[in-house]
C-alpha cells in the first residue's frame, strides 16, 4: 500500500501522540493466539505512557510467556548489551513527558511446545539527560508491566476460502516486519482519522503468478501487464454483503483525508462481508465495474463476488483480504486461515498446516 507516501506528501506523517492513558496496556485488550505452521503468534502491541516531567527511553523489553497453569515457560528480552544492542531495533524509544507510543511485541513466535495463555511484558524507562547532565543520585529505572491474556478466534476461520483461485504469492502478510503489522494507532494522523485499531492485523496482500513466480509480463507500469489483473475474487466463506463499491478508478490511489468519514476508502474498491460470530471479511482494490454482487445479498463460501484491480493505496494490482471484528477499518483484525491449500517451495508441494500462510508464501488453492 501507499498510505504512508500519502501522508508524507501532505505533511501528515510526524511524531507520537501526547495523550495520556494508562502507564502500559495492551492492543487490543484480549489479543488473538494465532495458530502457524510452526507454533503460535501474538499479534499485539504495547501502549507506554511517560508519566514523568522529564523525557524518558525504553532501555529493555522482557516478555514472559505463561502456560495454561500460569507459569512462566518462556522469557526473552532485548536491551543494550552488545556492539549493535538489540533494543536499537525498536524505534522511537524516547518518550517527551506525558507521551504516549506504541510498541510492537518484539517476540510474537511461540514455540510448537508451548502452549500459552498469556504474555507478561515489562518495560523499563531510563531517564534522558542533557550533555553534561547527570540522574539524580540514587534514581532507579522505571518499570511499568501489563499482561496480554489470549483469545481464540472460532473454528471455522481457519478453513476459509482462499479469495483468489490458482497460485498465488503471498507478497505481504502479517508478519513482524510487515506493514500490514507495523500499523501505529498512535500516529496522530491515524487518531486525526479516528482510527484507534489494527484492522490490518491479520490481514494479506494475494497476487496471482505464474510457475516462475512472476506476477507481470511486459511493461509493469501496465495493470494489464498484471497476471491477477481481472481474476475473480471469491467470498471466503458464507454470509452477507453489507457494503460493497466499484466506482473508483485503478489508478492505484485515494485522498488520505477521505478516512475520516469512509475508513474503508484506502482500499479504493471493496466488499464487505458480515460472517458468524460477528466477524467481517474486507476484499479490497478490486476492480472498477467488477461487482458481481449488492448490499444485502447473500453469498457462499467460493462465490465470485468481483474481480481484482489496483484501486485505492495499492502498489500494483492485487487482492486485499482481512478479517476484523467490524465492518471498516476502525475495527480490529481477526486473525484467518484457508483449507485446502498446498505450498509450492520450487518442486517441493506440502499441505498447509492449520491453514496458516504469510509473507513470501507461494500457495495453489482449491
Amino acid at each position: 500500500m501507499k498510505l504512508i507516501a500519502s501522508l508524507l506528501a501532505l505533511g501528515l506523517w510526524a511524531g507520537g501522540s501526547q495523550a495520556a492513558l494508562a502507564q502500559a496496556r495492551i492492543l487490543p485488550e484480549r489479543p488473538y493466539l494465532e495458530p502457524t505452521a510452526a507454533g503460535a503468534s501474538a499479534n499485539f502491541d504495547v501502549l507506554i505512557t511517560n508519566d514523568k516531567a522529564w523525557p524518558v527511553e525504553v532501555s529493555e523489553v522482557t516478555v514472559t510467556t505463561l502456560d495454561t497453569g500460569g507459569a512462566a515457560v518462556l522469557e526473552r528480552r532485548i536491551d543494550g548489551n552488545g556492539f549493535a544492542p538489540a533494543i536499537e531495533t525498536i524505534a522511537n524509544r524516547v518518550l517527551a513527558p506525558g507521551e504516549t507510543r506504541l510498541f510492537f511485541n518484539p517476540f510474537p513466535e511461540l514455540p510448537g511446545d508451548v502452549a500459552a495463555s498469556a504474555m507478561r511484558v515489562r518495560v523499563t524507562l531510563e531517564r534522558v539527560t542533557k550533555e553534561g547532565e547527570t540522574a539524580p543520585a540514587g534514581e532507579v529505572p522505571t518499570v511499568v508491566e501489563a499482561k496480554a491474556v489470549f483469545a481464540s478466534a472460532p473454528a471455522w476461520t481457519r478453513k476459509l476460502v482462499l479469495p483468489v483461485e490458482g497460485r498465488v504469492l503471498v507478497w505481504d502478510g502479517h508478519d513482524l516486519l510487515s506493514h500490514h503489522r507495523r500499523f501505529d494507532t498512535q500516529h496522530p494522523f491515524l487518531k486525526q482519522m479516528g482510527i484507534g485499531a489494527n484492522a490490518m492485523r491479520y490481514s494479506y496482500d494475494l497476487a496471482p503468478v505464474d510457475a516462475e513466480g512472476r506476477m507481470a509480463a511486459g511493461d509493469a507500469t501496465r495493470n494489464e501487464s498484471y497476471l491477477g489483473f481481472g481474476r475473480p475474487v471469491r467470498a471466503p466463506a458464507d454470509g452477507m454483503v453489507v457494503a460493497a463499491l466499484d466506482s473508483r478508478p485503478d489508478d492505484k490511489s485515494f485522498d488520505p483525508g477521505e478516512l475520516k468519514d469512509a475508513p474503508n476508502a484506502l482500499f479504493g474498491n471493496y466488499v464487505v462481508i458480515r460472517h458468524a460470530d460477528g466477524l467481517f471479511s474486507i476484499l479490497g482494490h478490486i476492480r472498477q465495474a467488477s461487482l458481481k454482487v449488492k448490499v444485502g445479498d447473500p453469498v457462499k463460501a467460493g462465490q465470485p463476488v468481483a474481480a481484482i484491480g489496483a484501486s485505492g493505496s495499492s502498489l500494483f494490482p492485487h487482492l486485499h483480504y482481512q478479517l476484523m471484528t467490524g465492518p471498516s477499518m476502525r475495527d480490529e483484525g481477526a486473525p484467518s486461515g484457508f483449507a485446502g491449500l498446498t505450498r509450492v517451495r520450487g518442486a517441493v508441494r506440502t499441505p498447509v498446516v492449520n491453514g496458516a500462510i504469510d509473507s513470501g508464501d507461494v500457495v495453489e488453492g482449491r
